[in-house]
């Protein structure tokens, strides 16, 4: 078998959800070992991926779970340490001795976006509004990430009355305050795509300090909140998107992908090829944690914590 980080990307990507229930765990219940990460699988009896290469055919069952159990554990371990190498202040987390400790810094960014990672729902009654925010933390993150003068619109759907009910509506609002993206749908189509925002969550530019609104930078973003997350790298399509405008802009827009996933390298370099710039939950986090009064809005920050107490209980 391959040792290639690549090759084991859906491992690792395994390791991190296991992380990611450590840190739950950690998070609502106090000091947790890390082994508690496995006890989903454990009970599930799905220890099998986990298999340590010092095993042989040989290895007695008894002998092969430990190793398979020790290996979990160890790879838990690398994950977590990945993320503080990663991330420093802005993770919320301390390792010693084998035991994750909830160590919060007042921003509360990775919490909500661990708890979405958590949640038993994203789409039944009030665990629906995990997605919404998401979306609008989102739009205000990557807008964050592009610097000083920079705007956003959230356009995915339910979208703000303000900005417009339907897709054509929100187009137009969006037309409106860029100066570009000029609605001409193609002869034949109805007058909203299907899906309510033809992939596109949230709109964000950099404005110009000329003020000219001509060959402007355009960043859309998808955004994924649940377990399916990999299935929708390719949910925003630029090509499909321009049947709708007449032009969408001069300069082709950047596709990028937001998810409250922690997103291990082998598996961040793969959906960068296909989803285009990558915010994962670390990304999102640091973002939002170098100046978090400038970057989440009040109301995001109110509706935030009122979830995340939701998924905690």
């Amino acid at each position: 078998m391959s040792h290639d980080p690549y090759s084991l990307r859906h491992r690792a990507q395994r390791l991190a959800a296991d992380a990611d229930q450590a840190e739950f765990l950690a998070f609502t219940n106090g000091p947790t070992p890390l082994e508690a990460g496995i006890y989903d699988d454990r009970v599930a009896g799905a220890m099998d991926g986990f298999a340590s290469q010092n095993g042989s055919a040989d290895t007695p069952d008894w002998q092969a779970d430990d190793l398979s159990y020790e290996s979990a554990v160890g790879g838990i371990h690398e994950e977590i340490e990945r993320r503080i190498l990663i991330m420093g202040r802005a993770y919320p987390f301390a390792l010693k001795e084998g035991t994750l400790i909830y160590n919060p810094n007042g921003d509360l960014v990775y919490e909500f976006l661990l708890s979405i990672c958590n949640s038993p729902s994203i789409t039944e009654g009030e665990y629906a509004e995990l997605p919404r925010v998401f979306e609008r933390l989102s739009a205000q993150v990557v807008a964050a990430f592009f610097g000083e003068n920079t705007q956003f619109i959230h356009t995915g759907w339910p979208r703000d009355p303000s900005v417009g009910i339907s897709f054509k509506e929100a187009m137009k609002t969006v037309s409106e305050q860029t100066g570009e993206w000029d609605w001409g749908p193609e002869e034949g189509l109805p007058e909203d795509p299907v899906n309510g925002d033809s992939g596109c969550d949230f709109v964000v530019w950099p404005r110009f300090p000329d003020r000219r609104k001509i060959g402007q930078l355009f960043i859309l973003g998808q955004c994924a909140c649940g377990n399916n997350w990999a299935e929708k790298w390719n949910d925003l399509n630029l090509k499909k998107l321009q049947k709708w405008f007449h032009p969408l802009s001069t300069v082709d827009p950047v596709r990028t992908f937001t998810t409250p996933y922690h997103l291990t390298d082998a598996v961040l370099k793969e959906a960068s090829r296909e989803a285009g710039v990558l915010f994962d939950r670390a990304r999102l986090t640091l973002i939002a944690h170098k100046k978090v009064c400038q970057v989440v809005s009040s109301e995001i920050k109110t509706k935030m914590r009122t979830l995340i107490k939701l998924v905690k209980n």
